[in-house]
């Protein structure tokens, strides 16, 4: 799960993580975009003090650089962006830089975060409680309605360059829109037009196949180790075989 060697021009970059993790994979994919050289130390969240010397809370993903650890996956990408030569994944304008970060706080905080509650009876092999269900519903649709006021797809959220924007909200809703389904029988891209073409094209990206190469396996045994409800299609055409 090596993506390139340490280069010390970039200060030793290794990024710290596991594939079925949504946040390692949207920081990964930025790497990748960016042309960095960094190396990939599979590693699962803990809390012991080593860990903790590391990654403050206790999560995936961390960066390991030159000068030390960087957690969260934002001030990661805010990282790579500053220290990292390659193509601007920000727009040049402040205004449009701060709409990048808009939509991602909105991703994150109202999209992703609300849907992660349901991943227990999704992914885990729990069960949601009613309230919870009936909870989320409207707390997503708030947030990709203010999405749907933000973006127009045309190809990327922002217009014709991507942004970091765009790399954190394919994982986030990567998975999202799983629990979506799952739960709801809902597409979590409906309330945005142009939404499902996006994700198409991302999708596509040489950066992002090569995150999901990886995902899409390690996300099939956790969902087996796990005895989760959701099965992936391709899971789902093995068992009826």
């Amino acid at each position: 799960m090596t993506d390139i060697s340490f280069d010390p021009a970039y200060g030793a970059l290794a990024l710290h993580g596991y594939p079925v993790s949504n946040y390692f994979n949207a920081a990964r994919a930025a790497l990748i975009e960016k042309g960095a050289a960094f190396t990939i130390v599979p590693t699962r969240a803990a809390q012991d003090e080593a860990f903790l010397a590391h990654s403050a809370m206790g999560k995936i993903p961390y960066l390991r650089t030159g000068q030390g650890c960087i957690a969260e996956t934002v001030a990661i990408l805010e990282y790579i962006e500053e220290v990292v030569p390659g193509v601007p994944l920000y727009p040049a304008g402040a205004l449009a830089r701060a709409r990048a970060r808009q939509i991602i706080n909105i991703v994150q905080l109202y999209v992703e975060t609300p849907l992660r509650s349901l991943y227990p009876g999704a992914f885990m092999g729990g069960v949601n409680a009613p309230e919870t269900i009936a909870a989320v519903r409207p707390v997503v649709y708030r947030g990709m309605r203010a999405l749907s006021q933000l973006v127009t797809p045309a190809p990327f959220l922002l217009g014709g360059q991507l942004t970091y924007a765009d790399i954190f909200a394919f994982y986030h809703f990567d998975l999202g829109a799983r629990a979506m389904r799952f739960t709801y029988g809902a597409s979590l891209f409906d309330a945005v037009p142009g939404l499902h073409d996006w994700f198409d094209i991302m999708a596509a990206r040489p950066s992002i196949r090569t995150v999901l190469a990886d995902f899409h396996p390690a996300f099939a045994a956790y969902l087996r180790d796990k005895g989760a409800a959701w099965l992936e299609p391709e899971l789902k055409e093995t068992t009826h075989a």
